[in-house]
């Protein structure tokens, strides 16, 4: 059983101004800009200062800002973002922070210390959920009619923002909020981005207890409405004189001569101005260990090239989403790194069999989008 509730949603008058992407894929130089406009959400998610006092300013400019925002009457939200090539969408509901503690809400990676306490100092700061905790759930023909049904009413929200899309309605009927708790009453979640918010909320849960921070806010879709993009890995310096024939000891490797989206169980390699297949001569066993990231991590970034910790190693930086491949050769060519390694994407499958295991995949597994938006509605946890 996975509990899920309506809540008393905190919404901007203009969210086509307000609205960013997510606080953990906003560059620095994005989050300067950003900072120009006084009524950007940015001044919340990533305040200006040091060490504690970033928070600090972080809670005054919740204040700030909120006063001049909607304070809805207890809502469940449903939320569509998309292009004309590709549209998710979502329930943004609260769930029991009891059923991510019992395993119901599953994750499939393990969070880091350092940002961990980051979202906790953030959330104790503010006291509300400001991002969304994005979830899937396998596919549901009973939800779908009834998101079906919801999309024929009328939008709060129907706005134009990174090249997306983005709708939102809002259910305030009690019929329609006890179907939906229903239906999600014995639907497992799976968590697919958003660790790190979700794991902070439970802290702050098990610390101050109370009524509203034993439920957190997610984003909850269908499984078979979500796109997972390669999240792709640039290395900065090679220095080994015979790194394809190391290759060559566990791939079979050869020049591509036209390209195309690798296959699952190929890696594709910018290197020396040529483009590279490479297949295991082997698969790997196991859930984790058969992914294409695990393969290459474990025959090529760690063995051939040191890299054993790809989160701190200096020698490799990560690219997700719909990025060209000029681009790729850009970054080798042009900026003076050595290689991308360019993988099929880890699918939403694989994901959720990891995550019944109870297994976690490497860090940077997967990319979904679009990322998305934070601000369109907050949930307050006093």
């Amino acid at each position: 059983m996975v509990e899920v509730k309506e809540f008393e949603g905190l919404r901007p008058k203009n969210p086509e101004e307000f609205c960013t992407k997510p606080y953990d894929v906003i560059s620095e130089e994005e989050a300067n800009e950003l900072r120009k406009n006084p009524n950007s959400a940015i001044h919340i998610i990533l305040p200006v200062g040091e060490g504690d006092e970033k928070y600090e300013n972080a809670k005054k400019e919740f204040e700030r800002l909120k006063e001049d925002m909607i304070r809805d009457e207890p809502s469940i939200y449903l939320y569509k973002e998309g292009d004309e090539e590709f549209s998710h969408r979502g329930f943004i509901l609260c769930a029991s922070l009891e059923d991510y503690e019992k395993g119901l809400i599953k994750k499939h990676e393990e969070t880091r210390e350092k940002p961990l306490q980051d979202r906790i100092k953030h959330i104790e700061a503010v006291k509300a959920n400001t991002g969304l905790v994005w979830t899937v759930f396998k596919r549901n023909d009973e939800i779908k009619k009834l998101m079906n049904e919801i999309m024929k009413e009328e939008p709060v929200y129907d706005f134009e923002k990174y090249g997306n899309r983005h709708i939102l309605w809002k259910i305030n009927d009690e019929e329609k909020i006890n179907k939906i708790k229903e239906l999600f009453r014995n639907t497992p979640l799976y968590i697919a981005d958003g660790h790190h918010r979700i794991a902070a909320a439970w802290h702050y849960w098990k610390k101050y207890d109370g009524k509203e921070a034993k439920y957190v806010m997610i984003f909850a879709a269908n499984d078979d409405e979500v796109r997972i993009l390669p999240y792709n890995r640039v290395i900065r310096k090679i220095e080994n004189e015979n790194f394809i024939e190391e290759i060559k000891k566990e791939f079979h490797v050869e020049e591509l001569t036209e390209t195309k989206e690798p296959e699952k169980h190929e890696i594709q390699m910018y290197y020396k101005k040529k483009w590279w297949k490479l297949v295991p001569k082997e698969i790997p066993e196991g859930i984790v260990d058969s992914l294409d990231v695990s393969i290459l991590q474990k025959k090529i970034l760690e063995p051939i090239l040191g890299i054993k910790d790809i989160r701190k190693d200096p020698n490799i930086f990560f690219v997700g989403g719909k990025i060209a491949r000029e681009e790729y050769e850009r970054l080798v060519d042009e900026e003076g790194n050595a290689a991308v390694f360019y993988l099929h994407p880890t699918s939403i499958d694989e994901l959720e069999a990891v995550a019944d295991a109870g297994l976690s995949m490497p860090p940077k597994s997967t990319w979904f989008d679009p990322k998305l938006l934070t601000g369109l509605v907050f949930h307050l946890l006093e």
